[in-house]
Order: structure tokens, then C-alpha cells, then sequence
């Protein structure tokens, strides 16, 4: 079914929210570590820290939103919000020392939690009822594809102006990309204001209702899987806070940063169609063999990063460890579906996402001080590796035990 008229306005303005509240958030920080860490004359770690106590911040903001978000307080959420991450992004730029940019990040994050992961599936599950996946692919692909876009731009402004000019660009760029946001979502669910659902026929409702149905009993919670699904989501989630790092990567190599931000571009473009590609190929070979081959393609660019120098072969290897965000976004939750079935997933799902933001928030710093300790990433990307190998045999002994935890 064709998206259009308004359900496409709506699915535009969650694309920009994500755009800014994870893309610009989260995707482009890390061209800002080395110059924040070299002005201050503090370790890179200390830097990156910045983004973990932004990540925390987001997620403990995300966790909020079911309690504060109805029709009422719709636009008062999506203009505070908005307002707070621009002006406190706008405001790193002006920053004496360290310390205030961990205070600001804090705010920073948490404003962002209101306005991405929990805010825009709640908004498009009410909007959308055909082509629901594709829709969701379309807007979390829009966090990489913000990285893909602004990580060279955003490069060159602090090249050329400094990074704290770069901070004031972030925010502007905020609140442009949360305008569709603000002007064309009318509310939170369609029905309230005299619209439908995409897709709301009596099939599709006959079909909703049949398979809620075939899935309505929960069954006991297999511990044992529980714990495969919480580590696959650790360890591919931990992964992600490697492209943040491609700049100090090339660094180290000595081939500059400016091919760093090139990397994490290409990285950002694999993040948004990845996202996409992954959904396509669960509709077609199922979740275990699409996320094996993700996992193993992941671990191929890991491994070319250890042993590989040139411009051309790190460019490649971007993309492949792109794929790690299709892991830790889509993979999470359909491995969760597929593990526990619909009745027990909402039970399970929170928990596995929280402890994936929080493994991101703290390897972003992790794989700083590490640099600072080792001189360079080699343990790093030893780390990752073992960590993607870990992460395909734990899909392995997870469909190993489906039928005892159906």
C-alpha cells in the first residue's frame, strides 16, 4: 500500500526526529572528541565520556515518555524537548572546561529521549498499520543516513572554524530537522482527529486480531534464553561505539582524520540501508540466517581494520562494520520476537534495549580510555571481534532452544 498524504507527513517528521535526536546526537559526535581533548589538554577518553553520559541520559529520557506523552501534552513534549537539545547543544559551545560539557550532555541526552526510539514507534504503531515495517525501517534509517549526510559537513566546519562552531551548527540543525515534527503531526493517534490508520481495513484489522490471537498465551520466560538475548544486545550494541572512533582510528594509522570522517560517513550510509536490507531479508530466509550473516559480515570488516592500512580497504571496512547498528537496532527486536513470542514481549523487550543503551553509553568511553592506555586500537578491535563471534553463537544457541522457550 502506497504512503501518502498525511500518514507521509507523519512518517517525514518521525525520519527528521530521529534524524536529530539520534544522527546528530549520537552520529556525529565522535569529530568532536579529539579537538574538545586537545583544547582541554584532557585524555581522549575523558572526551568521549561526553557521549556516554548523553547516551544514559537518553535512554533514562525514553523510559519516561509512556508516562508523560498523550494527546494534551503532544506539542508541549515535542517544543520543550526540542528546544532544550537545541539550546543545550548550542550551549557545548561555549563550555569553559569539561566538566559543564558532561552537564550539558546529561541535558542534552535527555531531551532527546522524549523525541526518538520510544516517541516515534509509539507514533508510528498508531498511524500506521500496513507497511508498519517499512515505515519503522525508514525512520530508524534515518539515524545513520543524518551521519552519513552531516559527519563531512560538521568535519568541515570544525576544520575550518573550530568545534565550537560546530556544536552551534548541531543545534540550528536541530530544531530545522524537528520542525515536520512540530508543524504536520496532528496528534498521537490518527482516530482522535478524524483520520485512520494506513492500512485500517477489516482484513487488515481480521489479520491483526487472528495473529494477536495465535500468540496470546505466554508461556515461562526461558531464563536461559533470556540471558543469550540480553548478551547478543550488550555486545552488538557495544560494537556500535566503534564508528565514533574512526577518526582517532585514522589517526593513529597516520592517515589523518579527514578520512575518518569519510569512514564514518560511509559507515552511516551502511547503518540506513542496512536497516532496510536486514527487514527485507527477514521476510525472506528468517531472522537467524539474516542476523549470522550480518554478525559474520561485521566481524569480516573488524578483522580487515586490524590488519589492513590503506585508504581504500578501511573505506570498505566502514561499511561492513555498519551493519553492526541493523544488529542492534532490528536485530534486537525481532531476535526478542522470535525468542519469546508477542505475548512475552513486552515483558522482555525493555530490558534487552536498556542494557543495549547502556553497553553503547559505556563503550564509548571504554574505547577512548583504552586508546589512552594502549596508544592506539588494536585491542579494541580485537575486542569487538571476539565480541561478534560471541554474538553468533549466541543467535546459534538461541534458535537452539526456541521450541522450549515457545
Amino acid at each position: 500500500m502506497k504512503i501518502s498524504g498525511r500518514h507521509l507527513l507523519v512518517l517525514v517528521a518521525m525520519c527528521g526526529l530521529i534524524a536529530s535526536g539520534i544522527g546528530l546526537v549520537t552520529n556525529v559526535s565522535g569529530l568532536f572528541f579529539t579537538p574538545v581533548a586537545d583544547e582541554f589538554g584532557i585524555l581522549k577518553g575523558s572526551a568521549s565520556l561526553m557521549l556516554t553520559i548523553c547516551n544514559v541520559a537518553l535512554a533514562i529520557g525514553g523510559m519516561l515518555v509512556p508516562r508523560l506523552l498523550n494527546e494534551r501534552t503532544l506539542k508541549p513534549v515535542l517544543i520543550g524537548a526540542t528546544a532544550t537539545l537545541a539550546a543545550s547543544t548550542a550551549a557545548l559551545a561555549v563550555c569553559p572546561s569539561i566538566m559543564p560539557m558532561y552537564l550539558l550532555s546529561a541535558v542534552r541526552g535527555f531531551a532527546a529521549g522524549f523525541v526518538t526510539f520510544v516517541f516515534v514507534t509509539s507514533v508510528l504503531n498508531n498511524w500506521f498499520v500496513a507497511n508498519i515495517g517499512l515505515a519503522t525501517s525508514i525512520a530508524m534509517g534515518c539515524s545513520g543516513l543524518a551521519g552519513a549526510a552531516f559527519s563531512p559537513v560538521v568535519n568541515g566546519i570544525i576544520q575550518s572554524m573550530g568545534w565550537r562552531a560546530g556544536f552551534v551548527v548541531l543545534g540550528v540543525l536541530t530544531v530545522v530537522l524537528n520542525l515536520p515534527a512540530i508543524l504536520f503531526l496532528p496528534a498521537l493517534d490518527p482516530k482522535s482527529v478524524g483520520l485512520e490508520p494506513l492500512g485500517a481495513s477489516e482484513a487488515a484489522v481480521a489479520t491483526t486480531a487472528k495473529s494477536q490471537d495465535e500468540s496470546s498465551k505466554a508461556s515461562p520466560i526461558n531464563m536461559a534464553v533470556l540471558g543469550a538475548v540480553i548478551a547478543y544486545a550488550l555486545f552488538a550494541s557495544a560494537v556500535t561505539a566503534l564508528p565514533q572512533h574512526f577518526p582517532g582510528l585514522c589517526e593513529s594509522y597516520a592517515l589523518g582524520t579527514a578520512l575518518g570522517a569519510s569512514m564514518l560517513s560511509l559507515c552511516m550510509i551502511a547503518n540506513t540501508a542496512g536497516k532496510i536490507v536486514l527487514g527485507a531479508l527477514i521476510d525472506k530466509a528468517g531472522t537467524k540466517l539474516s542476523v549470522l550473516l550480518y554478525a559474520a559480515l561485521v566481524a569480516a570488516g573488524l578483522a580487515l581494520m586490524l590488519v589492513m592500512r590503506s585508504s581504500q580497504m578501511l573505506l570498505f571496512s566502514a561499511v561492513l562494520v555498519g551493519l553492526v547498528y541493523s544488529l542492534g537496532t532490528v536485530g534486537i527486536s525481532m531476535l526478542t520476537r522470535d525468542a519469546f513470542g508477542l505475548a512475552n514481549y513486552g515483558r522482555t523487550y525493555p530490558t534487552v534495549t536498556l542494557v543495549g543503551n547502556m553497553a553503547n553509553a559505556a563503550f564509548s568511553s571504554i574505547v577512548g580510555f583504552m586508546y589512552d592506555f594502549t596508544g592506539g586500537y588494536t585491542l579494541t578491535l580485537l575486542m569487538f571481534l571476539a565480541m561478534m563471534v560471541a554474538v553468533i553463537a549466541l543467535v546459534v544457541f538461541v534458535y537452539g532452544q526456541k521450541p522450549k522457550a515457545a
